[in-house]
């Protein structure tokens, strides 16, 4: 369990680094740059005119900034980290890595979706909606799948 613990804060630093440390290459923009589009083809689905240029989202009536916690990679940090540091053979670690970064970068456009609406309709519930609930929501599904992981690889190591 202290092996874990020590790699798993050892890939938090590294990964945090990697994505915060933005002098040569901005991975983090560049992450945000993808998604970004996606949440605006879905903010204009739901009847709201968004545009995006880098990391605003353009509203009616204001601008949705997504930074480093709004764009989802904490959850990704928070997820990458626990599987990397789990003892598991690497292929089921890079199934796992792939469908999990697929499924929270997914739920995070939605996120960012309901946030843009809350924030044009129902603005007085923004901060609320922002900082606790789906930041929340966004933790604890990074937690969830990495318990979802641990549980399916051991079921696997007893398979064999």
């Amino acid at each position: 369990m202290l092996k874990f613990f020590i790699f798993y804060i050892l890939n938090m630093i590294v990964l945090f680094l990697l994505f915060t440390y933005q002098k040569y290459i901005d991975l983090q923009l560049m992450y945000t740059e993808v998604i970004n589009p996606i949440v605006t083809f879905f903010i204009n689905s739901i009847g709201i005119n968004a545009i995006y240029i880098g990391i605003d989202i353009f509203l009616p009536t204001s601008t949705l900034k997504v930074l480093f916690g709004c764009n989802g990679l904490e959850a990704i940090l928070i997820f990458t980290a626990g599987i990397l540091a789990f003892k598991a053979d690497l292929k089921y670690k890079l199934k796992y890595l792939l469908q999990g970064i697929l499924f929270i970068s997914t739920v995070n456009i939605f996120r960012l979706v309901i946030l843009a609406y809350v924030l044009e309709v129902h603005s007085n519930y923004f901060s609320l909606m922002h900082d606790y609930v789906t930041q929340h929501i966004m933790i604890f599904l990074a937690i969830l799948l990495f318990l979802i992981f641990t549980s399916n690889v051991k079921e696997i190591n007893k398979g064999k």
